[in-house]
């Protein structure tokens, strides 16, 4: 059975001073002092990323049980493409009787062009 090691800031550590015999009585030598917290922080990282893995995991979890299905059950792609279709035609309608007025910004710009040309 690997130690359990005890992280203790300076002045815990000083405070235990001489005491570390009887520490060592109570574990049977199964306890280990440390002031190096750089193994806690790695433990926190490690437990800080597994948490958010598992959020990540859960919604994604969700996304696949619960929206994936209504959205093929219920798929609303085709009357958003027939939707798209109408206003695109509606605007190509509205564009082309705009152009074709004699008065238009695409006429004039067109009757410089032909007038610098020739």
């Amino acid at each position: 059975m690997a130690k359990k090691k005890i992280y203790l800031d300076e002045k815990k550590k000083k405070e235990l001073e001489g005491f570390e015999d009887a520490l060592d009585l109570i574990n049977a030598g199964q306890t280990e002092i440390a002031t190096d917290n750089t193994q806690q922080i790695e433990d926190y990282e490690i437990y800080d990323f597994l948490e958010k893995e598992n959020l990540r995991l859960e919604k994604l979890d969700n996304f696949f049980s619960t929206h994936l299905p209504i959205d093929k059950k219920y798929s609303q792609t085709k009357k958003l493409i027939e939707k798209e279709k109408k206003d695109v035609a509606l605007l190509r309608e509205e564009l082309v009787r705009e152009f074709s007025k004699p008065d238009s910004a695409l006429n004039r710009y067109l009757a410089k062009i032909y007038k610098e040309a020739f």
